[in-house]
């Protein structure tokens, strides 16, 4: 769903999306419906975009690989901006961008694509670590056994250093 910048009024452009189809439905798996709401803003050349979106999604834990519901829920703010030439000043081949432009998007096109956009901000509200619970014991390095169902198999290996072949080299060159 394209949003040319000549269609944002003076005032701002609010948008409920029902539409579920910016939902990257082939990257994760959902439950339920999904929401988003987005406000625009046209100044010149630039768009101002705030809005949230909320969804459930299905996640595996980076600890012991289960797989887990876990509730998305994000508000953001992304500028746009159309650069004609190429986004660089004075049709330079190369810029250095600043702190200030880290956060602005540079468009082909003065029209912002609240799919694509949506669909970029469900990935960056999904957690860096993603874990079933803070206190997920993960699997057994040895034996590969979930430790929040059961206990280890391979008995007390896990206290021992990776380091005492060294030690046993020591020893042998005496």
């Amino acid at each position: 769903m394209k949003v040319r910048f000549d269609e944002i009024p003076a005032d701002g452009l609010r948008l409920t999306i029902a539409d579920e189809a910016w939902f990257p439905d082939h990257e994760l798996e959902r439950r339920g419906k999904v929401a988003a709401a987005v406000v625009l803003r046209r100044d010149g050349n630039r768009v101002f975009v705030e809005g949230s979106l909320s969804a459930t999604v299905v996640l595996t834990c980076d600890r012991c690989l289960e797989p887990f519901v876990h509730e998305l829920v994000d508000d953001f703010q992304v500028d746009c901006e159309f650069a004609e030439s190429g986004g660089f000043p004075d049709g330079a081949d190369e810029h250095e961008i600043d702190a200030a432009e880290m956060d602005t998007i540079l468009l082909d096109e003065p029209a912002v694509d609240l799919f694509e956009l949506l669909a970029q901000q469900v990935f960056l509200a999904l957690p860096t670590r993603i874990l079933c619970a803070e206190e997920c014991r993960g699997l057994c390095g040895g034996c590969g056994i979930d430790l929040n169902k059961g206990k280890c198999r391979c008995g007390a290996k896990e206290s021992a250093s990776p380091f005492s072949v060294l030690a046993g080299l020591k020893d042998n060159k005496k």
